[in-house]
């Protein structure tokens, strides 16, 4: 039996979508309800399909020309905002004082030692362990890398806050010295701590919620904050009260930092194993690079590689192709900016004292970077 080109993309797109989906509802709901599933793909199932099964679903599906000639609008929007839902709260104006962004997620008191180790971490490329404080509360515990110490943890509770401010779900993100655990490996060093949330069921794909103004617009964030691993991984499904609720998590690979250490510079430029790119620095000796500036030095040991002067957000690039930053429209950049233009100055220098560096040089690089890229972003989304 022979099969007409045209169905043979559809069947072959309906493969590479990965089942039979709701994409209407699931890009429709404010809530999704119990009968959304999470994802529980492995990262290496999740680059590989990212990498290279989606756009091929994209070229034989002609979607790059549909969305050329058509456009593609957001499905999820009430005018000209994006609803309260699973993925994203609005936040009052009122609660976006610098002294309420500074806490952002955070409305308990502190991790209090001493900790206890629970489970140590036997997943992901940052050593920590799961433990629990003399409350009984439980947290993830990531230490900063000892020659690196401050990176990794204050780009976490930097971004997370940030996150937060603009209106995504993230969890309590804390600033602590370890100890009491009784392991020399831990104990003495500074560390994130991030509160536990239970009951994550899995996490999401952003190629399937790709018509959701929330997540095309988280793109310009990640982008704002150099958060290269903002994809499916890095997020967590819970369910509350019947309605589906989706955290973004793990933040030590924002600002300069890249799973607690220096970002290479060619992060936020190309994604990982991007043939072309290695094609062409191995046909010119490593003369030609994708990234303006491959010998940008680090900057210091508690901000890693980080700066504004070359950061263009229309080719800012995740680690991993991400299918719904790929589908955001200048009304999806001009939605985002508009919450990103309300965190001010004094907004992040409070948000970053939060990460307690102990240069004060450090801290303010990292407020003026941030506005150098804050001014890019508003000037980008005006086009």
């Amino acid at each position: 039996m022979r099969i007409k080109p045209t169905c043979a993309a559809i069947l072959i797109g309906a493969a590479f979508i990965g089942g039979c989906r709701n994409l209407r509802y699931e890009n429709t709901a404010a809530y999704l309800d119990a009968d959304f599933q999470p994802s529980t793909l492995s990262p290496l199932h999740i680059y590989t399909r990212n990498m290279y099964f989606v756009p091929a679903r994209d070229i034989l599906l002609l979607d790059p020309l549909r969305r050329a000639v058509f456009g593609s609008p957001a499905w999820n929007v009430e005018g000209h905002e994006v609803p309260d839902g699973s993925f994203y709260t609005n936040r009052l104006l009122e609660e976006l004082t610098p002294e309420r962004v500074a806490r952002g997620p955070c409305t308990e008191p502190p991790p209090e030692p001493p900790f206890t180790i629970i489970k140590k971490k036997s997943v992901g490329a940052t050593a920590g362990f799961i433990g629990r404080d003399a409350r009984g509360r439980e947290y993830l515990f990531k230490p900063d890398d000892p020659y690196y110490p401050e990176l990794g943890s204050g780009a976490v509770v930097i971004a997370s806050r940030i996150y937060w401010a603009l209106g995504y779900h993230v969890p309590a993100e804390y600033i602590v010295t370890i100890s009491g655990t009784g392991d020399p490996a831990f104990d003495g060093r500074r560390a994130s701590a991030s509160a536990m949330i239970e009951g994550g069921q899995g996490h999401i794909a952003f190629d399937a919620l790709r018509y959701r103004r929330e997540l095309r617009g988280l793109g310009l964030v990640a982008a704002w904050v150099n958060d290269t691993d903002r994809n499916d991984h890095n997020t967590l499904v819970v369910f509350e009260h019947g309605h589906a609720r989706v955290y973004l998590v793990d933040f030590n690979s924002a600002l300069g930092s890249w799973q607690g250490r220096p970002k290479e510079s060619w992060r936020g430029w190309q994604p990982a194993g991007d043939v072309p790119s290695l094609i062409g620095r191995v046909m010119t000796l490593g003369l030609w690079a994708r990234e303006p500036d491959p010998r940008q030095p680090v900057v210091s040991p508690a901000v890693g590689r980080f700066e504004g002067s070359h950061f263009k957000p229309a080719f800012w690039t995740p680690q991993w192709p991400n299918n719904a930053y790929a589908h955001m429209t200048s009304a999806d950049r001009r939605w985002i900016a508009s919450k990103i233009a309300l965190l001010e100055r004094p907004h992040l220098e409070a948000i970053v004292a939060e990460a307690r560096y102990s240069n004060p040089a450090d801290a303010q690089y990292i407020v003026d970077t941030l506005m150098q890229r804050r001014e890019i972003i508003l000037r980008f989304a005006e086009r």
